[in-house]
């Protein structure tokens, strides 16, 4: 029964492996603009996995949030986020499959003097 057992997930592992050796990496990309009140944004990023990069910029007065993805074998979606006052909720625009790949990060532009919170750490913004 064992060599049974390993016999099929080997040759679902070889099925796998082949399936997605032959798919070519797939880049997407989400723009989202979110009014921004005060000088303060705390950002919830539910996935550890995706990284955030912040940056300031003179003369915007709206919160510019960006995310990239690269797939093999998964299907990027456009991803759950929303503000709600000054907290930016970030959800992964990566589905929970167990086939595949999808790797993507966050990028978030703040007007220019606001203080940023990642997770409740502050960050500095470049």
């Amino acid at each position: 029964m064992n060599n049974l057992f390993r016999a099929c997930a080997a040759a679902t592992l070889i099925t796998t492996v082949l399936a997605l050796s032959s798919c070519s990496p797939t880049a997407k990309q989400w723009t989202e603009t979110f009014e921004l009140t005060g000088q303060r944004l705390d950002v919830v990023n539910y996935n550890a996995n995706m990284p955030v990069d912040t940056s300031e910029q003179v003369g915007i007065a709206e919160v510019v949030v960006t995310v990239r993805t690269k797939t093999i074998g998964k299907n990027a979606s456009t991803p759950d986020w929303s503000l709600e006052g000054a907290t930016l909720n970030l959800d992964t625009p990566c589905d929970g499959g167990m086939v595949g790949y999808c790797e993507g990060g966050y990028s978030i532009v703040v007007p220019a003097g606001t203080t940023v919170n990642l997770n409740g750490y502050p960050v500095e913004t470049d």
